[in-house]
């Protein structure tokens, strides 16, 4: 991920990037702190569970700091950006907010924002009505309006959009989401064990930023250079556009119906 970035930033893009990590890793950390000072009788009973909030604290710096290594090395600078849902509420936040990373952009530093989980306001359900943002990939979404993107790219555990889970055989990858077609017939699978809504979360923050006129890629993170090939134009991952309507057929065609228009 990283070496993409700083290879994009060498050909003139200006990449922001939203990431999440910080509570899987606090709660790492605190886990084997927890586990160094405990007794022997300690150890005996069910462990409790570990605040998210305390989680997202400790695990931040270890996140940035993870962060500040790899871009190091490849003399990259990266700054931090925490942001809560109420932030965006203040219009004169969302003015700052837009100057500020428009001059960490010019000085060819990557901004990267994660929602700051320690003293959000926020609880479960995350969803609701009032909400602005409510993961990572929302935010993201959010953020690619907020400061105009011209392409918001959500990075998967698997390739992109399946018609099912993508442990189904049976499932095949969408290449290009059409609304009408397609909200009706996808079944999705379980979220991640850390995240907190997996693939129908992408895809409402996908058709969330795509009808408001920026294209949307969701492909794997794990697969070496997608996002260059993206930016390439190759066919990878799901892509989400406002017209895609106008590139894909609704309703499948018969093959008789293929037919009679060839012929006429």
């Amino acid at each position: 991920l990283c070496e993409q970035i700083k290879e994009l930033n060498m050909e003139g893009y200006e990449v922001i990037l939203v990431s999440s990590g910080a509570v899987g890793i606090g709660r790492q950390r605190l886990k084997m702190r927890r586990l160094f000072h405990s007794s022997f009788a300690d150890l005996q009973f069910p462990q409790y569970e570990l605040a998210g909030k305390a989680c997202a604290a400790v695990g931040q710096n270890g996140l940035m700091a993870l962060y500040d290594t790899l871009f190091s090395q490849l003399d990259v600078t990266s700054a931090q950006l925490l942001v809560t849902d109420n932030d965006f509420r203040e219009p004169e936040f969302r003015l700052r907010l837009t100057d500020t990373v428009k001059s960490l952009l010019n000085l060819k530093v990557v901004p990267i924002f994660n929602e700051n989980d320690a003293i959000s306001t926020r609880t479960a359900p995350y969803e609701d009505s009032s909400g602005i943002f409510w993961d990572n990939d929302s935010l993201a979404a959010l953020l690619a309006m907020e400061l105009k993107a011209d392409l918001l790219v959500l990075l998967s555990d698997v390739e992109g959009l399946y018609s099912g889970p993508p442990s189904d055989p049976n499932s095949e990858l969408i290449h290009t989401y059409v609304k009408e077609k397609h909200q009706g017939e996808i079944t999705f699978g379980d979220k991640s064990r850390l995240g907190r809504g997996g693939m129908t979360a992408k895809v409402k923050s996908a058709v969330y930023a795509a009808y408001a006129g920026i294209p949307v890629v969701i492909t794997s993170g794990k697969a070496a250079d997608n996002i260059l090939k993206v930016l390439e134009g190759q066919r990878v991952g799901t892509l989400f556009h406002q017209d895609s309507h106008l590139w894909a057929p609704v309703d499948e065609i018969r093959v008789r119906d293929m037919a009679v228009s060839a012929r006429e």
